[in-house]
């Protein structure tokens, strides 16, 4: 078993200050049954896949197309490519799926 290496201590008052912070903004956050709620963002690999899997069953529902060809084009690159997180470079995977859905 390789050994574990401690990148910091539980005594390090700066680690421990961050961790208590970030606990408590996710309990503020959290709904009294007990769940969160946030935006969800998605990259334009969802509505890529999306297009090509309605092309596939050929059932295009045309204005749920459009929507996801708009998503598509504002998260479009000023290279031309698409990314896979927010604020990312160009992605090979996700720019082939972006213009095979276009």
């Amino acid at each position: 078993m390789p050994d574990v290496v401690e990148v910091y201590s539980a005594a390090d008052e700066e680690i421990s200050r961050a961790i208590s912070l970030a606990q408590e903004n996710l309990l503020r956050q959290q709904r009294p049954d007990g769940h969160w709620c946030g935006e969800l963002i998605v990259d334009s690999t969802l509505c890529s896949d999306f297009v090509l899997f309605m092309h596939w069953l050929s059932e295009v529902d045309a204005t749920l197309q459009e929507r996801c060809v708009r998503h598509i084009l504002k998260r479009q690159l000023p290279d031309g490519g698409w990314n896979i997180y927010y604020g990312g470079p160009s992605e090979i995977n996700a720019s082939v799926k972006g213009y095979f859905a276009l």
